[in-house]
């Protein structure tokens, strides 16, 4: 039996959690708490102390009919950063913010400690938004392009365990998706040096989030931030080991005029030093003055730092002011140095001029500008070397991660980089610089621009990176343009017809293809883009025109001796030859895309081949190749982490599944197919799996068909649409829709499912001949399933 109230309280905390998720019946708490001597009326006794335990821990306690259940809570994501170990004074600020609910706003002069106050705020507020922290500085006072609320966003919602294929582009979409995921959560959010007209979308509107913002300029509700007080400053200098006279320390605050930020790096200069020689060097010709400005005194502060550096650690902190991101690597640093800079680092460190935080370096907004105004022409000429180090870097990281890149524009490749062990190596820098390649896009001269640009265009297509996108290729465009560099401009253009196409605006990505086009002088770009635009005509249901593109885009490949690149033409045209029906030609074509890939080693465009592949074989009725092709296929993709392709090849194995009569695999495939479509935002290949479902939940069928007519409409697959319309008119028996296929299909040229078209109508309309119809146009194409489906519909008429 537990004694006190607060032993009554673990010993009842521990019995729930000894069951978790699980009912705890009121009798076996009691006696787990109170013994064999129970109050008077133990069950109000009980009641009263699952209330205060439900105050005390983040886990929900929910009441079942016989007992009480605890319903164990997942931490949330965790962004804050660290909170300063010598934060002092503000106490009255943070009793009176700690009342505050909704939206807590912190304003005030540069370096007064907004950002300081707001984040020792949140550390102390944590434990009561369990669901989660997140923060993002949002830089609307840093020099260079801001966060815009999408990036944001974004970051916010890939935190919130949102993949990143399933973030979606627009910005009400993304609000939209963000307040559902806060829905019914205790989530914290800290928006860091905004202005007002970025608020709105990324503070959360639910109850029981709440927000945080800093920043310089007013705000509704806000909360003005002053200067420290004298015994606030003296007790910052004191936890930094300052040492003098209680009047040195007086002065040292007066001329920092009380601002944290300049004592911080007063303080961090004269730690176990002499005050009296940097209080001479600080007032100059200022003794007479009674009042310091803040920027006045932090630039002092910040000119005193750096006299008394070393020249090598000089040079660092100013190369350290031009470079965009928010922070920067070691590996970086080295390249924009020409030189090993650790120790260099450590001595800015110590001065209070660079903040090292978990292996990354970060400078104040002012200190970072103060560092750049001080940067001169050869330190602006290193930039340009961290720009090269960046390109041949991230050309490097992203040929792991994904082997074809097939650049558009030609860059110099040979400079200092990085190399990459492996696919994770790889993946993890690219994970860690994300933030960094895009500002470098945003901020970097000619030619670096439109090349960085056009190397991270296939790392952004396939990882659905759609605000980047939008971001990078229109700032490649503008630097292209300005430059008159046609080869950089087409390769702009050409990323965002990809951007267009991977959002399924098909007519959008041939304008800018065609825009592309243009400018492309060289026939290996010329042959990328044909090929390109026959992929965009291919999901049109536009198989003529996909055709003459494939058929000039390989002419152009095998002049120029690009197998690699014609790998992926080859398998194309056998699509388009598939679309017409024309079977075997199709098979022909993938089995020699497939043959390139397997004798170069390309694993991820060979999974592309296999579930190709395996469409061929089911349409000629060769099950067990088309079952095998598809089981490979699903396998690499899975191993590459490629979930748009993923989705696609789950779609044909179920429906390779339901053709074999192997109805248990095939829903399993096809719900796992659902869920990465889902997740991936790949509405493609959910349509071609409600067709597999149509067949493999024959009840339903009207239903899935339906559905996916309705969605391939939407988005403008016509071949999905053609295929789900022949099985929706079977299921409603409708003459009127499969006369309306038949005639779609010979106005397009998609004589796929012409024979299961025809089979459908005579099984509608109980045929003979149009019945032979279909077994001859089969026949005629290869087509043994449905052949035997249309002999054996024969038999019975």
């Amino acid at each position: 039996m537990a004694a006190t109230q607060e032993g009554r309280l673990r010993a009842l905390h521990r019995a729930l959690a000894a069951h978790p998720n699980q009912p705890v019946l009121f009798a076996d708490l009691i006696r787990e708490v109170w013994g064999d001597t129970p109050p008077t009326g133990p069950l109000p006794a009980l009641r009263t102390l699952v209330k205060r335990l439900r105050r005390s821990i983040p886990d929900e306690i929910v009441t079942d009919a016989s007992g009480y259940r605890l319903k164990v809570r997942t931490p949330g994501p965790c962004q804050l950063p660290a909170d300063l170990p010598d934060f002092v004074g503000r106490e009255d600020e943070l009793e009176r913010l700690e009342r505050q609910e909704g939206v807590i706003a912190i304003t005030g002069a540069p370096g007064v400690g907004k950002t300081a106050l707001a984040v020792r705020l949140a550390h102390r507020l944590r434990e009561r938004y369990f669901d989660g922290q997140l923060y993002v500085n949002l830089r609307a006072f840093a020099a260079g392009s801001p966060v815009t609320p999408e990036q944001a966003l974004s970051r916010f919602l890939k935190a919130l365990g949102v993949p990143q294929a399933a973030i979606p582009a627009s910005l009400d979409a993304q609000v939209d998706l963000y307040r559902k995921k806060l829905d019914g959560k205790r989530v914290l959010v800290v928006l860091d040096n905004v202005v007002e007209d970025m608020v709105e979308p990324l503070v959360p509107n639910q109850p029981g989030c709440l927000a945080i913002l800093t920043s310089r300029h007013d705000l509704p509700g806000q909360l003005r931030l002053d200067v420290l007080g004298d015994d606030a400053a003296h007790e910052l200098l004191v936890s930094m080991r300052v040492e003098g006279t209680d009047e040195e320390r007086t002065e040292l605050v007066r001329l920092c005029a009380h601002l944290p930020l300049a004592l911080r790096i007063a303080g961090a200069n004269v730690a176990y030093g002499h005050i009296e020689d940097y209080l001479d060097e600080l007032r100059g010709d200022r003794l007479t003055v009674l009042e310091i400005d803040g920027d006045t005194a932090v630039r002092a502060t910040f000119e005193l730092s750096y006299r008394a550096l070393s020249s090598a650690a000089k040079r660092v902190f100013r190369l350290l002011g031009l470079p965009p991101g928010a922070d920067i690597g070691i590996d970086a640093v080295t390249a924009l140095a020409g030189s090993d800079p650790d120790a260099q680092l450590d001595e800015l460190v110590r001065a209070g001029l660079v903040d090292h935080v978990g292996g990354r370096y970060q400078l104040h907004d002012l200190i970072r500008l103060f560092a750049a105004d001080a940067a001169d022409d050869d330190d602006r000429a290193r930039l340009l070397h961290g720009y090269s180090w960046y390109l041949t870097t991230a050309y490097n990281a992203i040929g792991k991660v994904i082997a074809e890149l097939g650049l558009i524009t030609d860059p110099d490749l040979s400079g200092a980089c990085l190399e990459f062990e492996g696919r994770e190596d790889a993946a993890a820098w690219l994970e860690e610089e994300h933030a960094n390649l895009v500002a470098a896009v945003l901020a970097a001269p000619s030619p670096y621009a439109q090349q960085l640009a056009d190397v991270v265009r296939i790392y952004l297509h396939t990882g659905r990176f759609e605000i980047e996108k939008a971001l990078v290729f229109q700032a490649g465009l503008r630097a292209a343009r300005a430059a008159g560099d046609r080869a950089g401009q087409c390769a702009a253009l050409f990323g965002l017809g990809m951007s267009a196409w991977g959002r399924g605006e098909y007519r959008d990505a041939l304008d800018h293809y065609r825009a592309a086009l243009e400018q492309a002088d060289d026939p290996g770009p010329i042959a990328t883009i044909r090929n390109n635009f026959g992929l965009v005509h291919l999901e049109l249901g536009e198989v003529a025109q996909a055709r003459a593109q494939l058929i000039e885009a390989l002419a152009l490949r095998r002049q120029i001796g690009d197998e690699r690149a014609a790998a992926s033409t080859l398998m194309n045209l056998g699509i388009s030859h598939g679309a017409r029906g024309e079977l075997r030609e199709a098979a022909q074509y993938i089995e020699q895309a497939y043959e390139v890939c397997a004798r170069h080693g390309m694993s991820n465009q060979r999974a592309l081949v296999l579930d190709n592949l395996s469409v061929a074989y089911f349409e000629l009725g060769e099950l067990d190749r088309a079952l095998d092709a598809s089981l490979e296929s699903v396998r690499l993709h899975t191993e590459e982490d490629h979930p748009r392709a993923l989705a696609n090849a789950l779609a044909s194995l179920a429906r390779i599944r339901a053709e074999r009569g192997e109805f248990d695999e095939g829903l399993t495939a096809a719900r796992r197919c659902f869920e990465v479509s889902r997740d991936a935002e790949h509405p493609k290949s959910r349509i071609d799996c409600l067709v597999a479902m149509a067949v493999l939940e024959p009840e339903k069928a009207g239903r899935h068909a339906g559905d996916a007519v309705e969605l391939g409409r939407k988005i403008g697959y016509e071949p999905g649409v053609i295929t789900a319309s022949v099985l929706l008119a079977q299921a409603t028996g409708s003459v009127e829709l499969i006369d309306e296929v038949l005639t779609t299909i010979r106005e397009t040229d998609s004589f796929m499912d012409h024979s299961r078209a025809l089979l459908a109508r005579a099984r509608i309309t109980r045929s003979v001949d149009t019945a032979r119809e279909a077994l001859r146009a089969a026949e005629d194409r290869g087509q043994a399933k449905v052949a035997s489906d249309a002999r054996s519909f024969l038999a019975t008429l």
